[in-house]
Formats: structure tokens, sequence, C-alpha cells
């Protein structure tokens, strides 16, 4: 689904263990993780990935599992997951999820537009009735 989407580098690994030190190694945009995995499981995997002193601590995380309790998707956001799906999953439902942290990250790192332009952009969107870009 990933590379449908237009990913153009898809790491897939067999454990926490391995999937920690890929992340700490290619430093991906995103992970999509399960909760049950052989070695350590998903709750210690993103844990360790949102420690502080990880360099791979800005990465967001979805959490993508067949076996996601209420009790368990409270812990896994706790844990510092950004998004959660449970399987199966549609193409659709992956693709809003993954859209929506890219949406979150431009919006974290867009500069707030002085107000003369804020202004400039919203009568620009209400003459089109869409979006206004500025």
């Amino acid at each position: 689904m990933l590379q449908g989407f237009g990913s153009r580098e898809v790491y897939e690994s067999a454990n926490g263990v391995e999937a920690y030190e890929l992340a700490r190694a290619a430093m991906p945009s995103m992970i999509i993780t399960d909760l049950v995995m052989p070695i350590f499981d998903g709750m210690r995997f993103i844990k360790m990935v949102k420690e502080p002193q990880s360099p791979a601590y800005n990465i967001p995380i979805i959490v993508l599992s067949g076996y996601l309790t209420k009790a368990a998707a409270l812990m896994v956001k706790d844990a510092g997951a950004e998004e959660l799906l449970v399987k199966p999953v549609s193409p659709k439902a992956l693709y809003e999820h993954i859209a929506r942290i890219v949406w979150r990250q431009k919006q974290a790192s867009t500069p707030a537009l002085p107000e003369n332009q804020t202004k400039d952009a919203e009568q620009k969107r209400k003459k089109t009735g869409g979006l206004a870009l500025v």
C-alpha cells in the first residue's frame, strides 16, 4: 500500500529489536508498527523510540494492530503514538491517517503569516470557495 501511495523507500523488520535499530539508522519520516512482535512488543518499541534521548524521538508513529482494546489504545497514545488503526485496514483509511500526520507536520513547520497576508488568503478563499494558496 505504501508504495502505491508513492512512498520511495519502505523498510521492514522482523521484530521489535530490528525495528528499533532500523528506526535509528534509517530515520524514516514515519513509522507504522504492530503491537504484537517477537523479542519485544510494540509498546516497548514505541516507548524506546519516544524516549527524549532517542535520535528517532520526533518520528511520528502509527499503530496498526488487530488487538487494539480501549485500554491498549490509551496506553499506546500515552506512549507517544500519533495514530491508531485496527486491522484489517483499507488503503483509504491508512492513507487518511498518513495524510493527517503529514498535515500536522506541515502546520507545525509553517511560519505564521503576517495579519495582512492572513486576511488576503481568507478573502481569496471566500472568492474561490476553496483553498487559497499564498
